[in-house]
């Protein structure tokens, strides 16, 4: 079939020639109209469910709100994992979905299930809603609205962005939401003054429900007047804080009794729980989140579009700042990318003419390269793919492969047309018995290529989705090149090249002169060969446990954030403090700081963090304008150092924006390695977890140890004495409304403002609740019309409660997060391990588990332990297919462990561990390794069916494959050299793969020259005497 399809093509050469014209065109459309990214898409199948109830601690938030959703979603089909955090006023709970259920989908399952969730939340304690339909990567796009016009004030900037800016870049496509954070949320503040209430014999819930009916607004439906229908409507909307003033309370002997007269009304902030500062000053930031599953940039150049609108309408003075880009890091990745395919691709070009020495034959194999890379393309785009840092690292890995069919059939074409010189020939005859030699070798060889990478395809999870799309480009590439070699490649080496006597370049001549003598020794000392390769994979397979293993290595985003955590007691205002120092300290010791940005605590609606939290963006200037030569993340660790010594009260932790969302999404929390501990009790999850820290702090290579300071928030607890108010007829409900809404304040009504929406909050003056005397002191009245003070009737105490808890699996834990440096993971893992089971014992019912990149790395290695030996077995059952013979696909699989021996050394000379990319270079190198044992063993027994000697077959095709075999080898090796050497964004994670491969190709196929042939003269030796014998 195979060999009817190149009769077919150099039958129609006019047609395949226009096909693949077609072909380049849609390929160009394809690469210049596809979505391009930093990464591929990580996100999870996420919904989250906020729950806002203002002032409730967060062990309330815990019983009253979180259990009830939890225990509603966890009966959900499809459902991972469910993640929670309690915190003051806040509840949140993460559902993870599996992968393959639609995200609209599983959203509308989650609101179902909320209505269950609904009716167990007692009434009064917050409704839950669905989060946007984002990840914590969906954060692309963070700005700042800033004005040089002191008149305006936070509140009005805030109120700018939140019904000006915001509702503009809400309609931008891809955008789900955009949110605020930092500035001040304007209200309309009634305060009262309860002695003003005792002077009128009013109530606080007089005042609140005074308030709440005269706020309406209704329609009387019509009346016809005359031969005319005339609407009805009453106007009742306050407008200002005088129409709020005026409300009528209630009326003693005909006199009126307003709400000004028992309350001051003003315009004011919202009480707030986070805070925004850049350079010191406070600002307010806007946060565009991209819709799950959206482009990136695509998202983050209609955000940019709508953003210049936003500006030309907002007052002069007031401007909105870039603070954060996304597509900064897509720009700079792709840019390592297309840097390696190009000098890559420049490389093997190189090399090609190197080998041939023949213009016309190099130009038909180069000409394979950008062919197969268009196709590839067109194949993305058909499926989806974005154009990103691991798909072009697949094209990249296969830019030698890709040409190996080409290579082989021209080489092979141009042989047998060098036989033909100074004779008629049919150019197109000779091309078609040349493919037909070939094309066998070279369709098994590239299909078991594609096979071999058929183990990324089974990985799942977060390693699934970063190395699938490189899989799948490796896979759509390979399909191409075959194509070419079936089609375009016999039509083309028809067209170009000619009749001429074979000469093996210097190159080739050099190498031959080398390679020769070298065969013939080995041929006639087969054990001492054969011992020293055993020798070397043995010392390869002694090396390999003492590599270590990760995850991935750190990829470097050319961007330094700080994570830092105050005692859980740290108000916010002293957290800004803290960012303002943080700020002065890094200018002044650090010049290449360019701008510094706090976030803190958490926006209004969303982040699950306290006032103690808060990170920190550091922007730096471009290295060249560096006087001190130095590295991102030695910048880094110089700053952490710097400022632990000028905040002694802190914890820092130095990280990368997207480096802290993807660890949260992996583990619940923003660190590269997290040690869970699992358990019911609070207090015992607090005492066991103090344990384990200074245990971990023993293990050598641990970094940035912290254990979540959980216990500490200090509180101040009004307790009702149902008694005492029993007997002043004092319901408890009296006295909880007047914590709930006259210490915390209650947002009664809404003033509406055209499409804007501000609350009005009922709170007592100041005055009577800015200490624990006063709160005590608080006038209650009873039913009998008696003044009693609040302190009769409940207990007013301090005390320390928790900052939040932290849920997973149903179950409470407590954190410890670390980072690991200058030692691998897994390593450090087992022995924490180790120590934690000799100094810590675990009651009953409490046990540890490690999240981040451990978790990742060990399910991507298990998977890999399982599929890659099943995968070789197919391969084998492919070669034994090709081959009709269970000795010569033995004898070629028996090449794969010895291309082991490059990679491991590779490695471990570079210091580098086992990581998944390294595992799919390896992967890589098993497939270049077979190709060339198909093309060497096929030609020998070609040798040999033509009735030569076993040593005279494997002396000549040795020397007659070498060409092809070093150009396959050596357009792979060059292909990757400058992802080897590459220092660019992304480079972290490409170099592993390529020094396994680099490393791995230069043993193999040395191998492949020596100990091939001499495998194949002792099997082919010894079956030909247990013939002769019998």
């Amino acid at each position: 079939m195979l060999s009817r399809l190149v009769d077919l093509s150099l039958r129609y050469k006019v047609l395949v020639l226009v096909g693949f014209a077609v072909v380049v065109f849609l390929g160009v459309r394809a690469w210049l109209t596809m979505p391009v990214d930093a990464f591929p898409d990580v996100t999870p199948n996420q919904v989250n469910v906020y729950t806002e109830s203002p002032g409730l601690a967060a062990e309330d938030v815990e019983k009253l709100l979180t259990a009830p959703i939890e225990t509603s979603m966890a009966g959900l089909p499809g459902v991972e994992q469910i993640r929670s955090v309690s915190l003051f006023g806040l509840s949140y709970v993460g559902v993870y979905f599996k992968d393959d259920l639609d995200i609209y989908f599983v959203r509308r399952l989650v609101g179902e299930k909320l209505q269950e969730a609904r009716e167990r939340i007692p009434t009064g304690y917050g409704e839950p809603t669905l989060g946007p339909n984002s990840s914590g990567l969906g954060q692309v796009f963070w700005y700042t609205i800033e004005s040089a016009d002191e008149k305006l004030s936070a509140m009005d900037l805030r109120t700018l962005h939140d019904w000006s800016v915001r509702l503009m870049l809400r309609t931008a496509p891809g955008v789900d939401d955009v949110t605020t954070w930092g500035g001040q949320e304007k209200q309309y503040q009634v305060l009262i003054n309860p002695q003003k209430l005792i002077k009128y014999s009013l109530s606080y819930k007089a005042v609140m429900e005074a308030l709440a009916a005269n706020n309406r607004q209704v329609g009387g439906q019509y009346v016809n007047l005359g031969q005319e229908q005339y609407l009805v409507r009453g106007l009742g909307l306050v407008a200002n804080t005088t129409d709020i003033g005026n409300i009528v309370v209630a009326e003693r002997e005909g006199i009126p009794i307003h709400v000004h007269e028992v309350a001051e009304v003003k315009e004011g902030p919202a009480v707030r729980f986070g805070a925004v500062t850049r350079d010191g000053q406070e600002v307010a930031l806007g946060i565009a989140l991209a819709r799950i599953h959206e482009n990136a940039k695509q998202v983050v150049d209609a955000v940019k579009q709508k953003l210049q609108l936003a500006q030309e309408a907002l007052p002069n003075g007031v401007t909105l700042n870039p603070v954060y880009d996304r597509t900064d890091i897509v720009k700079k990745a792709l840019k390592t990318a297309e840097s390696a395919l190009i000098e890559g691709s420049i490389l093997v070009a190189i090399v090609l003419f190197l080998f041939l020495g023949e213009v016309r034959s190099a130009l038909v194999v180069i000409l394979a390269l950008p062919l197969a890379m268009l196709m590839a393309f067109l194949l993305m785009q058909q499926f989806g793919l974005s154009a990103n840092l691991m798909s072009l690292a697949g094209l990249a890995i296969g830019i030698g492969m890709m040409v190996d069919g080409a290579v082989v059939m021209v080489e092979n074409s141009f042989r047998l047309l060098s036989h033909q010189v100074g004779t008629a020939v049919n150019r197109t005859h000779v091309i078609l018995e040349a493919a037909r030699e070939v094309i066998n070798p070279i369709a098994f060889a590239i299909l078991i290529i594609i096979v071999v990478f058929l183990p990324l395809f089974s990985l799942t999870g977060l390693e699934g989705k970063l190395f699938k799309p490189m899989a799948l480009t490796i896979t759509f590439a390979m399909a191409g090149s075959l194509i070419l070699t079936l089609t375009l490649i016999p039509v083309l080496s028809a067209l170009i090249l000619k009749p001429k006597v074979e000469k093996d370049t210097v190159l080739v001549r050099w190498v031959k002169t080398a390679y020769l003598p070298l065969l013939e020794r080995a041929l006639e000392n087969k054990k001492k060969v054969f011992a020293a390769a055993l020798v070397l994979l043995a010392a390869a397979l002694a090396v390999f446990p003492f590599l270590g293993k990760e995850f991935m290595p750190t990829l470097q985003e050319g961007t330094i954030m700080f994570r830092v955590t105050g005692i859980p007691s740290t108000s916010l205002e002293e957290s800004v403090r803290i960012s303002q120092t943080m700020n002065v300290v890094l200018k002044q010791q650090f010049p290449q700081t360019k701008s510094v940005l706090a976030t803190i605590g958490r926006a209004e609606k969303g982040e699950t963090n306290d006032a103690n939290y808060m990170e920190v963006l550091v922007d730096v200037k471009p290295p060249e304008q560096w006087q001190e030569k130095i590295t991102i993340p030695e910048l880094s660790d110089r700053m952490k150092e710097t400022l632990e010594r000028a905040l002694p009260t802190v914890v820092l932790a130095n990280t990368q924006p997207i480096q802290m969302r993807v660890e949260e999404l992996i583990s619940g929390v923003r660190a590269t390695l997290a040690l869970k501990l699992y358990g019911a009790d609070l207090a015992v999850l607090d005492r066991l977890a103090a344990q384990i820290k200074p245990v971990l702090g023993s293990v050598s290579g641990v970094a940035d140890l912290s254990l979540e300071a959980n216990k500490g928030k200090p509180q101040l607890v009004v307790k009702v004495n149902r008694e005492a108010a029993a007997r002043f007829g004092i319901n408890a409900d009296d006295i909880l409304e007047v914590v709930q809404a006259g210490i915390g304040g209650k947002a009664v009504s809404t003033l509406i403002d055209g499409v804007r929406r501000f609350d009005i909050q009922v709170r007592l003056d100041g005055a009577y609740r800015d200490s624990r005397q006063a709160i005590s002191d608080i006038p209650l009245r009873t039913q009998a019309g008696a003044l009693v003070p609040l302190s009769r009737v409940a207990t007013v105490e301090m005390d320390e409660g928790y900052t939040f808890v932290r849920r997973e699996q149903l179950q409470r834990y407590a954190v410890l997060q670390m980072d690991v440096k200058g030692r691998d993971v897994d390593g450090f893992v087992r022995e924490a391990e180790a120590k934690i089971r000799g100094q810590v014992k675990l009651p009953e019912g409490y046990w540890i588990e490690w999240g981040g990149a451990f978790e990742n790395q060990q399910r991507a290695m298990a998977r890999l332990v399982l599929i890659v030996p099943l995968t070789i077995g197919l391969i084998f059952l492919l070669l034994y297919t090709a081959f009709n013979s269970l000795t010569h696909a033995t004898l070629i699989i028996a090449n794969v462990p010895f291309a082991v021996i490059g990679g491991v050394f590779g490695l471990a000379l570079t210091g580098q561990y086992v990581s998944v990319p390294s595992a799919i270079g390896f992967i890589a190198v098993f497939g270049v390794a077979m190709l060339n044992g198909i093309v060497l063993v096929s030609f020998l027994n070609d040798q040999r069916r033509q009735g030569l000697s076993i040593r005279e077959a494997v002396r000549q095709g040795a020397t007659l494959r070498l060409r092809p075999v070093l150009m396959t080898a050596s357009v792979a090796i060059l292909g990757l050299v400058p992802m080897l050497l590459s220092q660019g964004v992304g480079a972290e994670v490409q170099r592993p793969l390529a020094t396994v491969v680099v490393g791995g190709l230069i043993t193999s196929t040395a191998l492949t020259l020596l100990l091939l042939p001499l495998m194949y003269e002792w099997v082919a030796s010894r079956a030909e005497r247990k013939r002769d014998s019998t």
